[in-house]
């Protein structure tokens, strides 16, 4: 396979992902603002669903990875992109700040990843990405002040819960709050796990239905991905205030 060959199927899932993100958001504004009752979001089931979408979408993140004549390039812009969203949501929608979300973690990601690739290509594909996705799992309720798979776990230490530098870490402390969260324990290791699977992806090795296009829609949702997240929840928000003010 030529190298340059676009991976649709990927595409199409980073686009999936992110239209379902865009619903997941409408309908919690609909219920901050509107005071619709969607108690389907409170439930834990759509947490496992909205986390395996997410999870998708950051895996694929980090299979792109492989295609990039630039990752510091790229993380750089992503974060710079990330703090310019922080500082528009802090002022314009205070309620719905996001302080580490999950541009926040693509964009460390990259940049990680452009440090750190001479030593992760020393790690078989396969070992990495089944370790990444080991640790994944194993580091879940970091966040939650878990360490491990039920039922042996440990509490880990309150001292570890202090500030934004923790909470951005895994460790958030009470007090803090971000719209969209997405640490670094654990969410880094799944990226990581796509950095590996994407070796094979680009060497032509995975399946075909991985490289033929299935859906235009998908695919171009899918390439458009900064920009959707970026704008939709401005635009959502704002949707939403102006039915509350009218109504």
């Amino acid at each position: 396979m030529d190298k340059r060959q676009r991976v649709w199927f990927l595409d199409e899932a980073r686009g999936l992902s992110i239209l379902l993100m865009v619903l997941h958001h409408g309908a919690y504004d609909a219920a901050f603002l509107l005071g619709c009752r969607l108690d389907f979001l409170f439930e834990g089931w759509f947490g496992v669903i909205r986390n395996f979408f997410a999870g998708v979408f950051i895996v694929i993140s980090g299979c792109a990875c492989r295609f990039s004549r630039s990752n510091l390039r790229r993380g750089i812009r992503c974060l710079l992109l990330a703090a310019g969203l922080s500082a528009v949501t802090a002022f314009l929608i205070p309620a719905q700040r996001i302080r580490f979300g999950i541009l926040h973690l693509l964009g460390c990601g990259m940049l990680l990843f452009a440090f750190l690739q001479p030593l992760l290509d020393r790690i078989p594909p396969t070992t990495g990405a089944f370790a990444g996705i080991v640790l994944f799992f194993f580091c879940f309720g970091v966040p939650g002040g878990r360490l491990g798979f039920r039922p042996v776990q440990t509490d880990l230490p309150a001292f570890l819960y202090q500030n934004a530098f923790t909470a951005a870490l895994g460790f958030p402390g009470e007090r803090y709050y971000s719209a969209d969260y997405f640490p670094l324990i654990p969410w880094l290791f799944l990226f990581w796990a796509g950095t590996c699977l994407g070796v094979g992806i680009r060497l032509g090795q995975g399946p075909g239905w991985l490289y033929r296009l299935h859906s235009p829609f998908l695919a171009a949702a899918g390439q458009k991905t900064l920009w959707i997240y970026l704008l939709h929840q401005p635009i959502l928000y704002f949707i939403f205030l102006l039915i509350r003010l009218w109504f």
